[in-house]
């Protein structure tokens, strides 16, 4: 068990962050962010339910982080369901939450991470970027699942479109790389190539974000928030395109046009300060959790009251019923 080093009169947050992706264990990022947080004090309970949060001792939600190819999802056929229901938290803060989806009672779109936490330069807004595109994903079969995906075909066909414009004389980077290539490169990119993964949302969407890099992608909204309170938009956070053949004239487009490009950049690296950043997220976290711990003592108090006044009820019914045999 460990201790962060928060103020030790603080409110005690304890979660366990470890859960299993295809015999993988993977720490939870929720871990990192709460402890940003200066009025709580986290603790690292591996005794606890995986992907638990528990607040002054009381269980208050859990998290399901698995994309729902994998049929771990929180929806009913998911795995995770009957933990939810026997346990009963006030929140599940759900990663990939598609709006309208059959959920349990409190699911919330809890946004989606970077793969890795990294420092961030200083001068995304202003820095120069000589690197026009880039396309650093795995195509179709480089999982080795021996069939054909339509979201992997889309992605071969994406990183084809930035061959194209690379062959047309633009500075693109596409293809497999390292993760530390991949990330220090990000800083330099002007626009991105991205589709979605396994998950509708992903990894380096995030990262494209994170980094001031413009994605060129497939189509979100309201369906697919990144957060409860986040929602991408076509022109204002990226360009959503619905054909990947489309990429590289959409990429042409973009980079003739610097005050746009430069506009949306400003809008990403906003969204990422005020409410994706770890320290962001840490806060927005806190705050559901505090509101459902003060439900929670409500709802508590409630029953207290409720028994209270079983108890005076009977008792006063006994008085009533001792009364009329003494008047008879």
């Amino acid at each position: 068990m460990n201790v962060s080093a928060n103020n030790p009169a603080a409110v005690k947050v304890e979660l366990n962050p470890w859960y299993m992706v295809n015999n993988d264990t993977r720490e939870l990022h929720f871990l990192s962010y709460l402890k940003h947080v200066k009025e709580i004090r986290v603790v690292e309970n591996e005794d606890l339910e995986p992907l638990s949060i528990v607040v002054n001792g009381h269980l208050l939600a859990m998290i399901d982080p698995y994309d729902s190819w994998e049929g771990c999802s929180i929806n009913r056929r998911g795995r995770i369901v009957s933990t939810v229901q026997s346990l009963e938290p006030c929140i599940v803060f759900k990663y990939q939450c598609r709006r309208g989806a059959d959920y349990p009672r409190g699911t919330i779109s809890a946004g989606y991470p970077c793969l890795r936490e990294i420092e961030v330069p200083p001068d995304l807004l202003t820095r120069p970027r000589p690197i026009d595109v880039t396309a650093r994903m795995r195509v179709n079969h480089d999982y080795l699942w021996g069939r054909d995906v339509e979201w992997m075909l889309a992605r071969s066909a994406i990183v084809e479109q930035a061959k194209v414009l690379s062959e047309e004389g633009y500075n693109c980077r596409f293809g497999f790389a390292s993760g530390e290539q991949y990330e220090s490169e990000l800083w330099d990119c002007r626009v991105g190539f991205v589709w979605r993964g396994a998950g509708h949302l992903t990894h380096r969407l995030i990262e494209y974000i994170r980094a001031g890099v413009v994605p060129i992608t497939c189509a979100f909204g309201e369906e697919w928030p990144v957060r409860e309170d986040v929602v991408l938009e076509d022109g204002v956070h990226g360009i959503f395109c619905s054909d990947p053949q489309e990429f590289a004239g959409e990429a042409k487009s973009l980079l003739r046009d610097p005050a746009k490009l430069q506009r949306i950049r400003r809008n990403l690296l906003d969204l990422w300060q005020e409410k994706l950043a770890p320290a962001a997220q840490g806060f927005w976290i806190w705050q559901k959790l505090k509101a459902a711990q003060r439900g929670y003592q409500v709802a508590a108090l409630k029953k207290v009251l409720a028994k209270s006044q079983r108890f005076s009820a009977r008792f006063q019914n006994v008085d009533t019923q001792a009364k009329v045999k003494r008047m008879i």
